[in-house]
């Protein structure tokens, strides 16, 4: 009987200091510094002519002036100097950056002058980033960012080899499932890259051109912006003004223009794939961008289709992250978990990321497109509809044995979800048009996001129950709750 071999142990998780890409420096703000010189250089070369050869009317270009004084040899020997002044510079700043692993914590240092650390518990990650900005592809590197829960607590790895950084992801998210470090990775799944080319990988979410570039024409910014220049602008040509408003909506569809250019090429190529460790999201073209999201990272979620999307059928997913609420919130980590995506898709994937939905495809279609009562949600008293002319019979909430569901909306339909284990607090709140209709809103606090979690509309006496009903389950929940180590609880190695 042959003995399985034992896997290899992973040559990061060692508790030991690593070094970065050699070319970290470099991609780290070495080309623009090197830019800067150069414009400095080119927009003051007579200066510096007349600086160094004391020619107060020169007006040639540096490097003829060297010629005809018979100084090549003396200023090669300067720029070689310069050459080997930043390199060394490059190379100390590249020694001084290190990161390390152990069985608690990813840390890294850098500085030279000024040492800074940073860690991430394990425990706290939200999810791993993988980015590759075109600079850094061209050199085979890429950036990782443990998102962290706390304020501005997120760390980033700049730079490390492809490969490297494939494996730390792994690492990473072996570590924070509950795995032993050296334990086996029989059920991880491949890079993103091999999952997304394997035509029978487990690819949930994948939009296409056509879907990406129809989602962002279809926009109610897009579509406002066609609508008042084909109102505006011939009614100020029959005014005899259209040349000075031209003028002025110029920069607008300029501006326009290139946030929709963003958005399509964010878009473009855009992945979603199932994996034991949760889903993992690819996107970008010329830069591109891999995050894994773990299970049990999710404190809320929410499906929200615009009336322009809904003859296409097409759905956005949005979610709220620890790791995203408090640290940095630009446009690329403001993109939807799954920007647009079809019916079948958003049923798919939504198991993926709160467990409890794999049973409740009726309640989530409900929740999507049903109005009125007796379909399993607490729809909205009657008189309410003075707040809500057009969406109260939409408004309504349910609970499922781990999650809460809140729909809203009429022409931009919402479904909301809230994990129990993921609620902080509850609070209940009563304005006084609330009050006179007696009706009251419920508010499961999580952390902030584009996901709202308010339960609006609700009679005042279920109201009541209900807040104490959600703050007794929100503490069992937490309590019990494994998801975060979802190794352990599925009883993987």
């Amino acid at each position: 009987m042959t003995t399985p071999a034992s896997p290899p142990r992973s040559r990061y998780v060692d508790g030991l200091w690593h070094r970065l890409h050699p070319a970290t420096p470099l991609l780290r703000g070495g080309i623009g510094l090197v830019a800067v010189l150069l414009y400095v250089g080119a927009n003051f070369r007579e200066h510096l002519v007349a600086l160094v050869f004391g020619v107060p009317d020169a007006g040639g270009d540096p490097l003829d002036e060297i010629t005809r004084r018979g100084l090549v040899g003396p200023a090669a020997l300067v720029v070689l100097g310069v050459l080997v002044i930043g390199i060394g510079l490059f190379w100390i700043s590249w020694r001084a950056s290190e990161f390390k692993i152990d069985g608690n914590a990813v840390t890294v240092r850098y500085g030279v002058l000024l040492r800074r650390t940073r860690t991430a518990n394990l425990d706290r990650i939200q999810g791993v980033t993988i980015s590759r900005p075109l600079l850094a592809r061209v050199v085979g590197a890429a950036r990782i960012e443990l998102d962290v829960a706390g304020q501005n607590a997120n760390v980033r790895l700049e730079y490390l080899s492809n490969g490297a950084a494939e494996e730390l992801r792994r690492d990473v998210l072996r570590l924070a499932s509950g795995r032993r470090a050296g334990a086996a990775a029989d059920g991880d799944a491949p890079s993103i890259e091999a999952a997304v080319l394997d035509e029978d990988g487990p690819r949930v979410v994948h939009v296409t051109p056509g879907r990406a570039i129809g989602s962002v024409l279809l926009s109610e910014t897009t579509v406002t912006l066609v609508v008042l220049a084909a109102v505006v602008l011939p009614t100020l040509a029959a005014i005899g003004a259209a040349p000075a408003a031209a003028v002025s909506f110029f920069p607008i569809v300029i501006g326009t223009v290139t946030v929709a250019a963003r958005r399509i090429g964010r878009n473009l190529r855009f992945t979603v794939v199932s994996t034991p460790d949760g889903v993992r999201v690819m996107s970008g073209v010329v830069s591109t961008s891999a995050e894994a999201v773990p299970p049990g990272r999710v404190h809320a979620l929410r499906i929200d289709q615009p009336l322009l999307w809904r003859p296409a059928g097409w759905w956005r997913i949005s979610v709220n992250r620890a790791g995203h609420a408090a640290g940095r919130r630009n446009a690329e980590t403001e993109r939807s978990l799954a920007p647009v995506a079809t019916l079948d898709e958003v049923l798919t994937l939504l198991p993926l990321l709160v467990p409890d939905l794999a049973d409740r495809r009726e309640a989530v279609l409900t929740g999507l497109t049903g109005r009125g009562r007796d379909d399993g949600f607490t729809a909205a008293p009657a008189r309410a509809r003075w707040l809500r002319p057009l969406a109260w019979r939409r408004t309504g909430f349910q609970l499922t044995d781990e999650t809460v569901l809140a729909r809203s909306g009429f022409l931009h339909r919402e479904l909301a979800v809230v994990p129990d284990a993921r609620m902080q607090s509850v609070s209940l709140r009563q304005g006084p048009l609330e009050r006179l209709l007696r009706v009251a809103t419920v508010h499961p606090h999580v952390v902030s996001g584009p996901v709202s979690t308010r339960l609006r509309l609700i009679d005042v006496d279920r109201a009541q129950r209900l807040f104490g009903e959600l703050a007794a389950i929100g503490v069992g929940a937490r309590l019990s709750d494994v998801s975060h180590r979802w190794a352990e609880r599925s009883g993987r190695p």
